[in-house]
């Protein structure tokens, strides 16, 4: 997979594939952009306009339920308020039966009305109409204490399930000089066919769902038949709301039907409703993957012509790269763009660059031959500093310590101590000369490397710097180093200035102690060496490294100020990298990098 995305890697492609690619980059989110702002600004509105046309139709159904209501309202108040039932009532049921039977018989006004019933005003039934088929096994009382029907009035009641059926009451009061001293109950089924149900979702469209509800939910209904409640609350009726159904997410409104106990629910299925949206955006994909052929092949074209100069400039300048300071770019002189301005100044750059290839290469046979005049003058001053220089102080040594063992005995004390500063400072300068030599030969000296065992050698340079130390003075821990490729006599000598100098200024402490130790990564491994000696202000690391730059006098520590000069001359040479981290009386951490060479 990482070999495929940088095969195919954009900084890998060509101008000429560049521009085709750049133009489709702009062009693709601005087709996307502009036609899904106008897809959403559509489906906004048509779901505004499906909305309205919801509470529209919902307030159309509602208003047609209720009249059938208002109708069925009138014809019970009629019969309620007819004298032979007043008087029937007033007889406990057994004056006027005939022509009461005959006025509950006229509110059968078809075959889903089963049962009329005459009751007192204790709920006791008094008479049932003649074409009652079976009673409705529901607690009457409950039926009239909900429906809460006045003195001269009749109210429809909420719709019951009986089994797999649906019935709904409708409750008038027979008044007697505005009392209640009766009751008429008439129940009729609840059933619409399949058919009507089909020509109405036809007549209105979108395949609208039509529900009856009762107003504390606890029966939805289809018309046919009882159906699943809703998984959300309708809430306030009349708002509009919406859910997730089996047909995606459904948007639905709600309406009482006036003289009923009833609310119709009306829904629509969002998809339908946005069906010709989806088509719209099915043409938006459509137009936007023409544009996009047309801006690619348009593109293409318009970049062969651009990159065509170029590629004679790429030409050109490649053959320049490779020493040919001939190669020029042909000028087309009916052109008069920017192209043709490059051509120029290429043409111009590559004389100039010719005339000044010429010349540095004579100025570096001049450099060169004053290096190695240098060099050799350097050479030179080595072989002075090492035989001339070295030569009176080796002298002044010798005579110093014959001086000392002929006549101390006739020194004074002060006499002794100058003396014997002058021995101390003569190797002093001795040594120092020695190192000022090792770190100028260093510069010329090459690399040998070899596969070091860093364990071996930190040991055996651990053991040969102990040689003069006082035994077990020293804790010193060495911990598993891994082997580098390097030079070995430079490495050796990385290691033996830094743990000299780990043993030299820990010397002071009760308990010196000296961690020596790697980590190791995939570019490389860093050694340390860790003492908890005199350590240095951070303040002042910056001039660790430098030659003869000490952060301690010689009084208190002795050394010449080279050693760490040469730590990081050799880490240099090797590409690694050497710092320190220190804290004053707490000890230092010196640390170096080498890179792996595999």
């Amino acid at each position: 997979m990482n070999n495929l995305n940088y095969r195919f890697s954009y900084k890998r492609l060509s101008i000429r594939q560049r521009l085709p690619l750049l133009i489709c980059t702009l062009l693709l989110p601005t087709i996307a952009i502009y036609g899904f702002a106008n897809y959403y600004s559509l489906k906004k509105a048509t779901l505004a306009i499906g909305k309205q046309r919801l509470v529209a139709i919902t307030s159309q159904i509602s208003s047609m339920l209720g009249t059938s209501a208002d109708f069925l309202i009138k014809t019970a108040n009629n019969t309620a308020a007819q004298p032979a039932v007043v008087n029937c009532v007033n007889s406990g049921g057994k004056e006027f039966r005939n022509e009461t039977i005959g006025a509950l018989d006229k509110l059968h006004r078809d075959s889903t009305w089963v049962s009329v019933e005459l009751l007192d005003a204790n709920l006791t039934p008094l008479l049932y109409s003649s074409k009652t088929k079976y009673k409705i096994n529901i607690n009457i009382k409950n039926v009239v204490d909900f429906t809460k029907v006045g003195p001269e009035s009749t109210k429809v009641g909420q719709i019951y399930r009986v089994g797999d059926s649906m019935y709904y009451p409708i409750v008038s009061t027979v008044t007697q000089k505005k009392q209640i001293i009766g009751y008429i109950v008439a129940w009729q089924l609840l059933h619409v066919t399949q058919q009507a149900v089909t020509s109405l979702s036809k007549l209105v469209g979108t395949d609208a769902g039509f529900y009856l509800l009762n107003p504390d939910e606890s029966l939805r209904t289809d018309m046919i038949k009882p159906v699943a409640n809703l998984p959300v609350s309708i809430g306030r009726v009349g708002s509009i709301f919406e859910y997730s159904g089996k047909d995606g997410t459904m948007i639905a409104n709600t309406q009482n039907v006036s003289g009923t106990h009833w609310i119709i629910m009306v829904e629509f299925s969002e998809g339908n409703l946005l069906s010709g949206i989806n088509s719209f955006l099915n043409w938006i994909i459509l137009v936007g993957i023409v544009l996009m052929a047309i801006g690619i092949f348009s593109a293409g074209i318009m970049s062969g012509n651009i990159t065509k100069p170029l590629n004679q400039l790429s030409v050109a300048a490649t053959a320049i790269a490779d020493g040919d300071y001939s190669a020029s770019v042909p000028v087309d002189i009916h052109r008069n763009d920017e192209i043709k301005h490059l051509a120029d100044v290429f043409n111009i750059m590559r004389t100039q660059v010719e005339q000044m290839h010429d010349d540095l290469e004579r100025k570096v046979l001049e450099r060169t031959a004053q290096l190695e005049n240098v060099n050799k003058e350097l050479e030179a001053f080595s072989y002075s500093v090492s035989h001339d220089l070295r030569t009176p102080l080796r002298a002044i040594i010798g005579y110093s310590v014959m001086f000392k063992e002929d006549y101390e005995n006739d020194l004074d004390d002060e006499a002794k101590r100058i003396l014997r500063n002058i021995i101390i400072n003569a190797k002093m300068m001795g040594q120092l000369i020695d190192d000022l030599l090792s770190f100028s030969r260093l510069g010329k000296k090459e690399l040998s490397l070899s596969n070091i065992d860093m364990q071996q050698l930190t040991e055996t340079v651990v053991a040969d710097l102990l040689q003069h130390e006082p035994e077990n003075k020293y804790n010193i821990k060495i911990g598993n180093l891994p082997s580098i490729d390097a030079d070995r006599g430079m490495i050796k000598q990385v290691l033996v200035n830094l743990v000299g100098n780990a043993i030299k200024y820990s010397s002071k402490k009760a308990e010196p102690l000296i961690e020596i130790g790697a980590a190791e990564n995939e570019t490389g491994i860093t050694y340390y060496v860790k003492d908890n000696g005199a350590g240095f202000d951070m303040a002042y690391a910056g001039k660790l490294f430098g030659v003869f730059q000490r952060l301690h006098s010689q009084e208190e520590f002795e050394g010449t100020g080279v050693g760490l000069a040469l730590v990081k001359r050799i880490i240099d040479k090797h590409k690694g990298e050497v710092y320190a981290k220190g804290e004053e009386n707490a000890g230092a951490v010196f640390y170096f990098s080498l890179p792996k060479t595999n």
